[in-house]
């Protein structure tokens, strides 16, 4: 039995847990859109090698959106990477084309693009960036490269992969870039006008967490969680009631999934997609 068309275009995300994603719901309604023949899978596995990505391209598969816990595989697994992806060593979409395998990293993008749309970057003094893995990589990449940040501070659990990614940044930027544990971000956290939080805390079916207790939260700052599963997490509400500005991770989803489309489809989205996306994903988590 022959599972795929031969005229069809079949694209998906690939990652664990993926009950949560919104992804194939964004990607199949801009198929439908635009009238085309392409399909969005879900491929929920724990652990990712390169021949089994191979053979999926052998089935119709012509590129993967990649999440937790496989971004930094996935670059390794790339003969092709862009520039995002080689810098921080780690990517979330590969693009298979006559048996190679090219790796992108969008995630910086539509976190960026997501910030300077609600609150431009230039207003901001120092940035904390919270969570050392695949998405924190792209992310502040971009946040140095193309949004000028000259003041980074990233905290996480584990110490090693953050100084492995402040080492990778110290190559591409000349910004002030340093790493402080947990309880001592706390301490001065009232210096931070930005905050981002790239860990899977919050997100359905992982630790509720938060990260940042809500005290210790003031007025005025702003809060980008991308998480977006629920899209009002505990570190969310506790920073609302504090009076910070949300920035919720639909945006990210969004803008990220944005360049994914063009990178898997060649089409770029005019604005009006976009907003039907964005409206798309509010409805699907209860918000419209």
């Amino acid at each position: 039995m022959k599972i795929f068309r031969d005229s069809s275009k079949y694209f998906g995300i690939v990652g664990q847990p993926l009950s949560h994603t919104l992804s194939p719901m964004l990607h199949t309604s801009w198929y439908e859109d635009l009238s085309l023949d392409c399909g969005y899978l879900v491929f929920p596995v724990e652990t990712l090698e390169k021949k089994e990505l191979l053979s999926l391209s052998k089935f119709g598969v012509r590129g993967l959106s990649v999440t937790i816990p496989h971004k930094e595989i996935a670059f390794q697994f790339a003969d092709k990477t862009d520039e995002t992806s080689q810098a921080v060593k780690a990517s979330n979409t590969l693009v298979f084309e006559n048996g190679s395998i090219s790796a992108h990293n969008t995630d910086g993008i539509g976190a960026v693009r997501s910030i300077q749309e609600s609150f431009p970057v230039s207003l901001y003094g120092k940035v904390l960036l919270i969570g050392s893995g695949g998405s924190a990589r792209g992310i502040s990449f971009t946040l140095l490269k193309e949004a000028g940040v000259k003041d980074l501070t990233i905290t996480a659990r584990n110490p090693k992969t953050s100084e492995e990614l402040i080492g990778l940044l110290s190559n591409i930027s000349s910004a002030k870039i340093q790493f402080k544990d947990l309880t001592e971000v706390q301490k001065d956290f009232a210096e931070y006008s930005l905050i981002i939080h790239t860990t899977p805390l919050g997100m359905k079916g992982k630790d509720p967490g938060p990260a940042i207790p809500e005290s210790c939260f003031k007025e005025g700052q702003v809060l980008f969680d991308i998480v977006y599963n629920p899209l009002e997490t505990p570190l969310v509400l506790g920073a609302k009631k504090k009076g910070a500005k949300i920035i919720p991770g639909t945006e990210m989803l969004l803008y990220q999934a944005v360049e994914q489309f063009r990178l898997f489809t060649g089409v770029s989205l005019i604005p009006d997609l976009i907003e039907k996306g964005r409206s798309r994903l509010l409805k699907a988590l209860g918000y419209t």
